[in-house]
């Protein structure tokens, strides 16, 4: 198993926390076994609440202290800050009921955050709450499912994936480090046997997960935090396109390395293509408009789509 990165330690801190809190003098062992953890982990966990959370300057009455008896028992004490009513500004709190919805947007949603949502979309009113439309991708559910199933237990997957960028699907064994939302998007970030490295998969262009019944293994540099998401195109080639503002859309559906406006009012992107075919056919869909360069030579490379063009004519003739 890999080591835990710091946005899951501290969503572990946050689901055990609360627990403990209502639960007075639970002890180490009854800890472990409800979370599934260890106890070495469950003690750096509440090392870590004792010397970092808090509010400054760190007061008796801003702190959150930890205590666990030498029989094991443990003890939370909360500052006074944190037994005072939250009371939030009208844009935090839109900014949180919209974070809570996101989360909700998975297979067997927690009741506790659905019912905090729900507290917090009848204090925002229902027309505010009715405005905000939350959507990760179009992952299937039973997908999903899958794969969070499998970053959990530590189980290999078997997936059939499509890579946009070099137009093509196939079949792949991942050992799943973990899964997150970026950009309005699912992703596994795994070890691909295939490519012997870690890579980024969006889930919703995963067709089919299943369960290989093997454990994962330990790979060197699975548990680093700077793998980008779209890690199976950092390869590529660097392409920069100019494109009508009608055709923001390529913005939202491939992933891009940099954007920025132009001052004639159309987009500059950049991206990396691994295959060729693909980008002609990106091309010859945006149409005469759109510039296309490469990044690295300036080569121009809208030729590229009459070539495409010219291969589709000749097969209707």
């Amino acid at each position: 198993m890999s080591v835990a990165t710091a946005s899951e330690r501290v969503e572990r801190i946050l689901s055990v926390l609360p627990w403990i809190v209502e639960e007075p003098g639970t002890t180490v062992e009854q800890v472990c076994d409800r979370f599934g953890m260890t106890e070495r982990d469950l003690r750096a966990d509440l090392d870590l609440l004792m010397y970092e959370v808090g509010i400054h300057p760190f007061t008796p009455d801003a702190r959150v202290d930890a205590i666990v008896e030498d029989d094991g028992r443990i003890f939370v004490h909360l500052g006074d800050y944190f037994r005072r009513p939250l009371r939030l500004t009208p844009d935090e709190a839109l900014v949180l009921y919209a974070a809570g919805r996101a989360l909700l947007d998975r297979p067997d949603p927690d009741p506790v955050l659905a019912r905090a949502v729900d507290k917090l979309s009848r204090v925002l009113g229902e027309g505010v709450a009715d405005a905000v439309d939350v959507r990760l991708g179009d992952a299937d559910p039973a997908v999903l499912s899958t794969v969070r199933q499998a970053a959990e237990d530590g189980r290999r997957l078997r997936i059939d994936y499509y890579s946009f960028g070099r137009d093509e699907r196939s079949v792949r064994e991942v050992d799943p480090v973990r899964v997150a939302a970026l950009g309005g998007h699912w992703y596994l970030t795994a070890w691909c046997h295939t490519a012997q490295d870690v890579r980024a998969f969006r889930v919703d262009r995963i067709t089919t997960a299943e369960l290989t019944g093997d454990p994962v293994e330990a790979h060197a540099g699975a548990g680093e935090d700077d793998q980008h998401p779209d890690g199976d195109l950092s390869e590529g080639r660097p392409v920069v396109l100019v494109v009508d503002a009608g055709d923001e859309w390529i913005v939202e559906a491939f992933p891009t390395t940099s954007v920025s406006a132009e001052g004639d009012g159309r987009v500059r992107v950049e991206l990396r293509v691994t295959a060729e075919p693909w980008l002609q056919r990106l091309l010859l869909r945006l149409g005469s408009g759109a510039e296309a360069n490469d990044a690295t030579t300036g080569e121009d490379l809208r030729p590229l789509a009459a070539d495409a063009a010219a291969r589709v004519l000749r097969r209707y003739r």
